[in-house]
């Protein structure tokens, strides 16, 4: 009895695709590669805004402290950062705000988050992605990444509620 199973669709998508005319040699992964390129111009503006956002977000925490509100802004922040960041070309600093998050979300107190270590996060993801860092092997931001990381591993193991539902929030 073989590995495997062959199963033919019922519908052939062939027939759904509209053909153009004067389309021979059309290529839609080309075409849509393309689009990437021109768009990919414009990846560093649209990682900085979002830098800007995460230092204007952690301005406002210095100032008022870190509340349930104040946190919450510097997550979704840092988590936008995390989620386009390897896409826009900036893989460390995806690195960075991903160790950010985790730390947010494991230690669920706002009082018990230290400001230091956050702090060290959006400067160094600022400076990752102002100095223009994109390859994952830049030497300054992997090792920035690596420590920080490891520190906040650390302050995990050491501070995070030992009952998983006190995570909730």
């Amino acid at each position: 009895m073989a590995d495997y199973e062959i199963i033919k669709p019922k519908v052939d998508l062939r027939k759904k695709i509209k053909i153009l005319p004067n389309s021979s040699g059309f290529d839609p992964v080309a075409k849509a590669e393309e689009a990437m390129e021109r768009l990919s111009l414009n990846f560093g503006n649209w990682m900085r805004d979002e830098v800007m956002k995460l230092q204007i977000s952690w301005e406002k925490a210095e100032k008022t402290g870190l509340t349930e509100e104040s946190v919450d802004k510097l997550f979704r922040s840092c988590h936008d950062i995390k989620g386009q960041a390897h896409t826009m070309g900036f893989p460390l600093a995806g690195l960075i705000a991903g160790s950010m998050c985790e730390l947010i979300e494991r230690i669920p107190d706002p009082e018990k988050l230290p400001e230091s270590l956050l702090r060290k996060h959006v400067q160094a993801i600022a400076a990752v992605v102002n100095e223009n860092a994109r390859e994952e092997d830049n030497v300054v931001g992997k090792q920035l990444a690596e420590q920080l990381s490891t520190i906040t591993e650390d302050y995990i193991e050491k501070h995070a509620p030992a009952d998983p539902s006190e995570n909730e929030s």
